[in-house]
């Protein structure tokens, strides 16, 4: 999906924003906005748990559109994840 396609952060206070994907009532990821004295703004894209303690950084991004672009949606129950070199199970060649 491009990011124009992605849903919009939902802004929580000045400087977090929480990304909704596949559940809509569950964020998947919660985004914090940094300032660093040598790179200005960073973004921190941390994984939602509702214990803070089980909340754990994932990436960091340049801006918030980048961040958002980080979180991903779950892919569909019943389906294996896609890895590098092989193809997605949707597009792999049937036999017979």
């Amino acid at each position: 999906m491009t990011s124009s396609h992605l849903p919009k952060p939902i802004r929580y206070d000045g400087d977090t924003w929480l990304c909704m994907r596949n559940d809509p009532a569950v964020p998947k990821a919660i985004i914090r906005r940094f300032r660093d004295v040598k790179r200005g703004a960073v973004f921190l894209v941390i994984r939602w748990a509702l214990d803070p303690a089980e909340q754990q950084l994932m990436a960091s991004a340049p801006s918030l559109e980048r961040a958002n672009e980080l979180v991903r949606f779950d892919p569909p129950k019943g389906t294996a994840p896609a890895f590098a070199g092989y193809p997605h199970s949707s597009t792999a060649p049937r036999a017979g």
